[in-house]
């Protein structure tokens, strides 16, 4: 029931900082944008802490292939909204679907291109063939057409829209803009070469094919330079056998297929044909190996299923193709019609930005071993802190007197790569440990622990500090505690907090009240006020403004900050005096961020207080007024401002004091 600090989105390869960018939609309508922090990662900051539907959405541009990805997901505070899991753009939409159409008008009039100077280059043998021209100049140029609107569509999606500033930083970032400039280069000039008359630009259209490759998934691959020469192979020898078909196709001679000079021509045609489909095929089949992560793919994915058809479309053509080898009945028309919807198959596979293989490597995609130890493992002694605007999370393994491995866990708000330029010191009573770097957002160190030291975790330059109390050792387990505070807690029917908000030069203070089951009101330290009553949430800025009704999903109380996620290594850290306050410290990862709770819990089960730290959000609550009586009411939405929503004989809430047990965070 506490809204994260910051959304952070983890990518598993590397995106254009510049074009990459995400915005979150708070549930009042605020919108909150960044672009790319880092080279895998978009960080979008959230002040303050409103209850209902939050909406991210999120855009990335490949900076190895040039391909863009887009997702959105819904997750919720203090309500549950239908449909938190992600959506990404595995499914095409229709901008995808144009681009592919060009594409294809691209992908064959290249393969046309590369047929005709074959044609012509076998028809120039002696007898030469007079009759065989094709129309070299016409491939050359839809060609061309069809790879500038294809590169200006993946400008535009990339830019956002017609932005010149984003296009231009998208053609020029990196080397899938500069691939894909070379391309249209490539082509231009080949197409001036052929209108002049020259007839050697095979080297150019091979040039094109080359920097075509380079653009696409191929360049995503590691090693890139043999995947991308896989890919031109593939597509030169796709030229000159399904090209060359296409050729045929379109220089019937005036004697149809059956006449010698068009036999002299196929006989000449059949053997290249046949070496060039047999590269085809086999580079075609290093592809899929690399593309597909299971032959299961062809049939549980819409990339296998395109991949399917594309193969079943080439299966059709080996009869035809026997035919006219065997020179019985050529039909290179009926060929080239097929070879059209291989194209336009390749097309559509060309326009996924992640084939199967790459997803899978993405989703199985996981942290260095030894850094994920930072983060608590079932059983550890774990306690949250926090060092100027870093939470720091300190892990003791095994936790029992003795040697025992310090592993801490420090996040600034401004992400891993600020964090791994921190240094990072560790503490006992004063005396430095030997502390090592596992990872950008981790340190460890080794020392012998008997109980009750204190620990001090230093952060940079300027020494932040936070401080640790450790409890006896071992610490006893607190999951009964724990029952039993959710049991207290969860029985309330009304209650309110006292928070305060951090990290902040100015921490945001608010007031709550809630009355189950299903109303909330809270008064922010800045001057806001809202109301939810049901499906209806009433806010304002100021106290002097109207108030402003809207339709929300209804939250449900009684619910708490320590309710988003299951409660891991809950351990009592203070047990107190028997029937009186004990203090229990636990993790939990909602989202997979690590989170540490600190909750003072009185001898009737009743939190009296909570301190909570995760990235970028560190709060401090206190609980009073438990089962009060009091009564949430709808505000008087009308030009005159409506009393006050709290009653006035509410106490005044007292400053939260810090908690006063071991492990207490500073």
């Amino acid at each position: 029931m506490s809204a994260p600090g910051v959304v952070v989105l983890d990518f598993s390869e590397p995106i254009n900082i510049q074009l990459s960018r995400a915005q979150v939609v708070t549930p009042v309508g605020r919108t909150l944008s960044a672009a790319g922090l880092s080279s895998e990662e978009i960080e979008v900051p959230i002040s303050g802490n409103e209850f209902g539907v939050y909406s991210v959405d999120w855009t990335t541009v490949s900076a190895v292939d040039g391909h863009v990805l887009r997702g959105s997901f819904v997750f919720g505070v203090g309500v549950s909204p239908v449909g938190t899991g992600e959506a990404n753009s595995a499914a095409l939409g229709l901008p995808d679907m144009v681009l592919a159409l060009a594409r294809a008008v691209e992908f064959g009039a290249l393969l046309l291109a590369i047929g005709l100077l074959l044609v012509r280059q076998l028809a120039s043998y002696p007898p030469r063939l007079t009759w065989v021209r094709g129309p070299l100049v016409g491939a050359l140029a839809v060609g061309f057409a069809g790879g500038v609107a294809v590169v200006a569509g993946e400008s535009m999606s990339a830019a956002g829209g017609l932005s010149p500033g984003g296009i231009a930083t998208y053609l020029s970032g990196g080397e899938p803009g500069y691939a894909r400039l070379l391309r249209l280069g490539f082509e231009a000039a080949a197409l001036i070469l052929a209108m002049l008359g020259v007839r050697r630009v095979t080297i150019l259209v091979l040039a094109a094919i080359t920097a075509l490759a380079a653009a696409g998934h191929a360049a995503a691959l590691r090693p890139a330079a043999p995947a991308i020469a896989v890919d031109a192979i593939h597509l030169a020898s796709a030229g000159l056998w399904a090209g060359g078909i296409l050729a045929l196709a379109a220089i019937r001679g005036s004697g149809g297929w059956r006449s010698p000079e068009s036999r002299v021509l196929l006989k000449r045609f059949t053997p290249v044909a046949l070496i060039a489909f047999s590269l085809t095929a086999l580079t075609g089949l290093l592809q899929a190996v690399e593309e597909l992560s299971s032959p299961l793919d062809l049939l549980q994915s819409t990339y296998g299923n395109v991949l399917a058809f594309k193969l079943v479309a080439v299966g059709a053509m080996l009869p035809l193709s026997l035919l006219a080898w065997r020179r019985l009945r050529p039909r290179p028309r009926l060929e080239a019609a097929i070879i059209l919807v291989v194209v336009s198959a390749s097309a559509l596979l060309a326009a996924f930005s992640l084939p199967p293989a790459r997803l899978a490597e993405a989703e199985a995609g996981l942290a260095s071993p030894e850094s994920a130890l930072a983060l608590p493992q079932p059983g550890d002694l774990t306690l949250g802190g926090s060092a100027g605007d870093s939470v720091v999370g300190l892990t003791i393994r095994p936790g029992k007197p003795g040697q025992n491995t310090l592993w801490v866990y420090a996040m600034p708000v401004s992400g891993e790569a600020a964090a791994a330029q921190r240094a990072v010191r560790i503490q006992v009573d004063g005396r430095d440990l030997s502390a090592r770097r596992c990872g950008p957002t981790c340190a460890t160190a080794s020392a012998s622990l008997t109980g009750g030291e204190s620990i001090s975790v230093l952060l940079g330059t300027r020494h932040d500090v936070a401080g640790f109390k450790l409890p006896q050792l071992p610490a006893p387990d607190g999951t009964a505690v724990v029952q039993t505070l959710q049991r207290a807690m969860h029985q309330l029917s009304d209650y309110r907090i006292d928070e305060t908000l951090g990290p902040s030069s100015q921490p945001l203070r608010t007031l709550y009240a809630f009355q189950s089951p299903d109303r909330l009101s809270y008064q922010l330290s800045t001057g806001g006020e809202t109301v939810i009553i049901g499906s209806v949430r009433y806010s304002r800025s100021t106290p002097t403004e109207r108030w402003v009704a809207e339709s929300t999903l209804p939250i449900h109380v009684p619910d708490f900050a320590w309710d988003s996620g299951p409660i891991q290594d809950a351990r009592v850290v203070d047990a107190g005096e028997p029937g009186g306050e004990q203090v229990v410290s636990f993790f939990e990862a909602p989202y997979g961020s690590p989170v540490w709770f600190n909750l003072v819990v009185d001898g009737q089960g009743l939190v009296r207080q909570a301190e909570m730290r995760a990235r970028g959000h560190f709060m401090d609550q206190r609980y009073f007024d438990f089962d009060a009586a009091f009564s949430i009411v709808p505000p008087v939405v009308s030009d005159r401002n409506p009393a006050r929503l709290m009653p006035s004989a509410a106490p005044q809430p007292a400053p939260i004091s810090p908690i006063r047990k071991p492990a207490s965070i500073n």
